[in-house]
């Protein structure tokens, strides 16, 4: 009967490939195969529920494919359904039904209708991942799906300045909690020595479980999987990216940050809880957060002028109250509270746009002129205070700018003297060097050899921060993100006695990301298309089979689950070792940084209102 999750993973998978067939205009066969597809797979949840309860609610697990296996070194997918999986998977799943429904009507007629089906199928396909995942690396997948099928739905007006912008700036945020998740499964395998599976840690819902004893181990593991968590559930200081995700459809933002996403961060603290339930200070912690969140949003949602961001940070609310159920031990308690609170930002987001007409002819015939202002107390003030922080949002999107990317903006400038013909022409003699001398390990001195890691790993920082805020030219840009994630993984080469396996299966993804890339960029050049990056050129109007080979580029160097280059990944990091800190800093900062500068580019050459008037135009501030 475990054969049965397949099934729930290839059904979505099925109805994404399906929809691919049909044309834009064929609305009804693409909702059909949706709808149908969707209450399959609820079906097939029923029937899966009753064998469960009648095998006396055991967990079904069950163990995927490995992909790679050499030595210590392994990826494979594993699965485990439970209660908590049961839950969220039945509320997933007749969510998802209702926005399919939903939606048949409200993006008729809209230029992106199958676009809009497809990511929404491919987002539930992700989400179930997420929840049937019996092992972080599963998990991570799921994780990857949701972030890239956001940006997406973020910037489905794509024509709109804003849309564009602000899927830009959620992705960047997702993409920290990306690597938080990954440097997490990282830690792992170094402390247990193989891959975790949830099912086979002891008293996986206990209180008393004593799964991390080392002091580094107790502190660091949990705390990037809570840092993911943070980030994927919009609590504080991160709350500010939700309501910047109101840019899409109002049913993708019904089922995606009012009702699945936005909680998503609670299931993988249930999850990941042997990690750290024996640690009482990260209770406080996690509680903490839940009730700093839970303070800070009920002010900035009491006074905010828009329907949807009040409701986003009514959300992130009651996520912050789950983090602190879950923080209490009361993991059930949170599950009933999500599909609660789930239900009902659904409901409140689809019948916003009816309230908000509703609400404005009220105003309109029941007009009260504001009171005349007495004499203020210190109360008054500190209210009044408290007012305007509420309605600038606390300056929580002004942080997230100031504190974290200006600074690599401001050092990208601080390197200018460097030109990029010297940079690439260092770079070939730099790696040509490090490639003969990882095959000849004979030839470094032993003295040499312990200062390679960093200085590979500082150069290729160099490298991707000159690409970060390279404005004038799209395939220099694109040829220092290449020569970044080559020259990144000899620094890790050089840290370890490297399996060359592991190095080409890593790289075999890059190259050929890199060459499709660098034709479609030439492609556009030799069109005498725009390729520069001071603005939105929206090329996807014209050319959106180029842009679809570009996209598939970008994923591939990111290290999406669509080339060998997502497990080469992981396999070098397993070369890295926690001890070495000031190495684990400068790789961490790489994984972010080339993924800001990757989906940049990709953002500025394909997306935005194309320079062309014939084609559908929005204003900036639309």
């Amino acid at each position: 009967m475990n054969f049965l999750i397949y099934i729930l993973l290839l059904i979505p998978l099925a109805i994404f490939f399906g929809t691919l067939l049909f044309s834009n205009k064929n609305e009804k066969s693409i909702y059909f195969i949706s709808i149908a597809g969707i209450g399959l797979n609820y079906l097939l949840l029923i029937s899966i529920l009753a064998f469960w309860i009648s095998n006396g609610f055991e967990p079904l697990i069950l163990d995927g494919p490995t992909f790679y296996e050499a030595g210590n070194s392994s990826f494979g997918l594993n699965f485990m359904l439970d209660g908590y999986g049961f839950a969220y998977l039945f509320t997933a799943t007749f969510l998802t039904a209702v926005i399919i429904n939903f939606s048949r009507t409200y993006v008729h007629r809209e230029k992106g209708f199958k676009r809009f089906y497809n990511n929404i199928i491919f987002f539930y396909f992700g989400l179930v991942l997420v929840l049937l995942a019996g092992n972080l690396e599963t998990i991570f997948i799921g994780w990857e799906i949701l972030g890239i099928t956001s940006f997406f739905l973020i910037g489905f007006y794509r024509n709109r300045y804003l849309p564009v912008k602000n899927a830009l700036k959620v992705v960047s945020l997702y993409r920290l909690a990306d690597v938080a998740i990954l440097l997490g499964i990282w830690l792992s395998h170094h402390y247990f020595g193989h891959s975790v599976n949830f099912y086979s840690m002891e008293h996986l819902s206990s209180s008393h479980a004593h799964v991390l004893d080392n002091e580094f181990y107790k502190y660091a593991i949990p705390s990037l999987f809570l840092l993911a968590a943070m980030i994927k559930s919009a609590q504080f200081p991160f709350s500010s990216w939700l309501p910047r995700a109101m840019e899409g459809p109002t049913t993708s933002t019904s089922i995606f940050y009012g009702s699945l996403s936005a909680h998503i961060g609670v299931f993988l603290l249930i999850r990941t809880a042997p990690f750290w339930e024996n640690n009482y200070w990260f209770h406080f912690i996690i509680g903490g957060i839940g009730l700093l969140t839970a303070v800070v949003c009920t002010f900035i949602a009491r006074v905010q002028p828009s329907i949807k961001t009040e409701i986003a940070y009514s959300s992130s609310t009651q996520v912050g109250v789950m983090f602190i159920e879950v923080s209490l031990g009361l993991y059930w308690l949170a599950i009933i509270h999500f599909i609660g609170n789930a239900m009902l930002r659904s409901h409140q987001l689809l019948i916003s746009p009816s309230i908000l007409s509703y609400r404005i002819h009220d105003l309109n015939f029941h007009f009260k002129q504001p009171q005349v202002q007495g004499k203020r107390t210190f109360l008054d003030r500190l209210k009044l205070s408290i007012y305007i922080l509420s309605v600038k949002e606390f300056n929580l999107d002004t942080f997230m700018y100031k504190y974290l990317w200006n600074p690599f903006k401001s050092m990208g400038h601080a390197i200018n003297f460097l030109s990029l013909k010297v940079l690439f022409s260092v770079s070939i003699i730099v790696f040509s060097i490090g490639f003969y001398a990882l095959n000849n390990p004979a030839t470094i001195p032993a003295d040499l050899e312990i200062y390679l890691p960093i200085f590979y790993a500082f150069f290729s920082f160099l490298i991707i921060l000159k690409s970060f805020v390279e404005r004038k030219s799209s395939a220099n840009a694109w040829g220092l993100i290449i020569a970044n994630q080559i020259i990144i993984s000899l620094a890790l080469g050089f840290n370890e006695k490297l399996n060359t396996d592991e190095l080409y299966i890593y790289l075999s993804g890059i190259v050929v990301s890199s060459i499709i890339g660098g034709w479609v960029i030439f492609q556009l050049h030799k069109k005498k298309y725009a390729i520069d990056l001071n603005e939105f050129h929206g090329h996807i109007y014209e050319l959106p089979g180029l842009a679809l080979l570009f996209l598939l580029a970008c994923l591939g160097l990111l290290g999406f689950p669509i080339t060998p280059t997502f497990i080469g990944e992981e396999l070098l990091l397993n070369h890295l070792h926690e001890n070495q800190f000031f190495l684990l800093i400068l790789v961490f900062l790489n994984l972010i940084l080339v993924s800001l500068a990757i989906f940049r580019l990709y953002s500025r050459l394909f997306r935005g209102q194309h320079k062309s008037d014939y084609h559908d135009f929005a204003y900036r501030s639309s």
